[in-house]
């Protein structure tokens, strides 16, 4: 037999000491990245982070407004921590965000400018709207997770300069920029923008569309026509503009027959109005007689829709008649489901 002998030491485990952290004071002047002019008025706060149980917390430390020389000073601050927990999560700062906590991190200014970018959406507060709005981090990888062209990163906390890009009615003023990197910003900010102005038509947005797709051709492109799709369906999306007076498509010659199967078309055939996103048009008409609908035709205009070259797939979606039958005739222009007997729904299936 073998004994074994174990053996047990305390061992006592040092305790974590976290130092205070301390914030710097900011220092410098906001200036027009187009025209290097100071810009007076302009709003900007020094945020942090930090973790509060399972969510993240943010708060504002410090608030300022430019002069007349475009100068502000934001005071530094020290963060006590007694624990890894305690610590600051991320400190940036915000120029025309406003002077309130955004509840973002560094994308704060991505958010705005995404989800509002001609400062008109119910609920949200804007800065000055003659500026497109900007984070600044002291982190370099900072911006990593946000829209370039909103956040921007220094290595220096004092005697800064800020170059805030302007609203341009003409995209091609950023052009004047000298630096590079800032003129794409310019260029990507305004084009974003410039996507939701006119939107009043469908041929007004099909041109939008290609303005969205020229932001970056990524990302940001495919959120500004999402974003497009809901500004246009105002305002079930919360966005306060004038609405146009929708007006119907006349009905194209010859889409409906004056009779089908024997049945004349009845007095109610019409078209309705072209969806300004999609450009979807939707015609109906009835068949029968004067008092009693016995066929209702519906057709679908899709401009953007290319023609399939494979043969649609009809499904009956429900049916409660054993005795109805769909027969299917095949012609030069295309496929035709004859039906008979009582009424029956179809799905399209592409």
């Amino acid at each position: 037999m073998i004994g074994v002998v174990l053996c047990f030491w305390a061992v006592s485990f040092p305790k974590f000491l976290v130092a205070a952290q301390a914030v710097p004071p900011v220092t410098g002047r906001v200036v027009n990245a187009v025209s290097g002019k100071p810009i007076e008025g302009m709003a900007l706060t020094l945020q942090i982070s930090e973790y509060q149980g399972f969510s993240v917390r943010t708060q504002v430390k410090s608030t300022a407004t430019s002069d007349r020389s475009g100068s502000f000073s934001l005071a530094g601050f020290n963060h006590p921590a007694e624990t890894l927990f305690d610590e600051i999560r991320a400190h940036w700062l915000t120029v025309n965000e406003g002077l309130e906590a955004t509840g973002q991190e560094q994308n704060s200014a991505e958010v705005w400018l995404l989800y509002n970018p001609m400062s008109n959406r119910r609920g949200i507060d804007v800065g000055d709207k003659r500026y497109f709005p900007l984070t600044i981090t002291f982190r370099q990888e900072g911006c990593a997770r946000a829209w370039a062209a909103a956040c921007m990163y220094m290595s220096s906390w004092s005697s800064i300069a800020i170059p805030v890009i302007p609203v341009l009615d003409d995209v091609s003023e950023c052009n004047r920029i000298v630096y590079e990197l800032l003129r794409e910003n310019c260029r990507q900010l305004n084009t974003y923008r410039v996507a939701f102005v006119h939107v009043d038509s469908y041929e007004e947005v099909k041109k939008d569309k290609e303005l969205c797709n020229e932001v970056d051709h990524g990302r940001i492109a495919k959120t500004c026509l999402w974003q497009l799709d809901l500004y246009v369906a105002n305002p079930a999306y919360g966005y306060v503009r004038p609405m146009k007076a929708q007006v119907n498509e006349p009905i194209p010659a010859g889409m409906f027959p004056d009779s089908l199967a024997g049945l004349p078309v009845m007095k109610n055939k019409h078209c309705g109005p072209r969806l300004e996103f999609s450009g979807r048009v939707m015609c109906a008409a009835g068949y029968g007689s004067e008092t009693k609908e016995l066929v209702a035709v519906y057709i679908e205009e899709w401009p953007e829709e290319e023609r399939s070259t494979k043969p649609p797939t009809w499904k009956p979606a429900y049916t409660d008649h054993k005795e109805a039958t769909v027969t299917e005739e095949s012609r030069s222009d295309g496929k035709i489901l004859r039906y008979c007997g009582p009424q029956i729904q179809f799905v399209l299936l592409a």
